[in-house]
């Protein structure tokens, strides 16, 4: 019998991205950021970190944060319970990794999820992003094509475009960029809300 398929965004969701990027921008500036003025901070999804170094005074760049970073990617750790949580949902489903990084990352982001997840019949997929100026399909238009039915996702725009496609999307985490949560979308601020509601999807199926 065949798993469902389901579909799992990298940043932030299994990986500790937004710790990341603040404590190299703490490093570059000079300036000591605490993680809840980091991720708490309102705003929309896209220009979020600039705008937080904005709201401080910081002149950095988030281009110089991914050439600075891409090959330390691979030291990136995994959000808590994540590990714990992929496996979990391996007994029950089989899983896709969808992110909406630039394609320049994609060998930098293969050897993070190697290093992290080795073994795993798990395959990566780029979608869209505004910023990188590359034609590629939404999230929701990739898990229509590869028949995933639900999207674990922290952006709320990639959230909408699987509930355009008619599918399911988990809103994961609790960032200052979710201020607003699309209409049908479930919201998981952890991990463990996350197993519970797919062990009662996986009941009701």
């Amino acid at each position: 019998m065949n798993k469902p398929l389901i579909a799992i965004d990298i940043d932030d969701v299994i990986s500790e991205t937004t710790e990341a990027i603040r404590v190299w921008s703490n490093t570059a500036s000079g300036v000591e950021l605490s993680s809840h003025q980091f991720n708490q901070t309102a705003g929309e999804y896209w220009g979020y970190y600039e705008r937080v170094w904005n709201n401080h005074g910081i002149s950095l760049n988030f281009n110089d944060f991914e050439t600075s970073m891409a090959e330390d990617m691979i030291e990136v750790p995994l959000l808590a319970d994540a590990s714990f949580a992929l496996h979990e949902i391996l007994e029950s489903y089989n899983v896709v990794l969808i992110t909406s990084r630039i394609t320049a990352l994609r060998g930098h982001t293969e050897r993070w999820f190697e290093k992290h997840f080795p073994g795993n019949n798990i395959s990566l997929h780029f979608a869209s992003n505004p910023k990188s100026g590359e034609n590629r399909l939404t999230k929701g238009q990739i898990c229509k094509q590869l028949g995933a039915s639900l999207l674990i996702d922290d952006n709320p725009e990639h959230c909408a475009s699987m509930l355009q496609e008619g599918l399911e999307a988990i809103l994961f985490g609790d960032y200052g960029w979710q201020q607003a949560v699309p209409e049908g979308a479930v919201r998981c601020k952890r991990w463990p809300d996350v197993l519970e509601y797919l062990n009662g999807r996986q009941q009701l199926s």
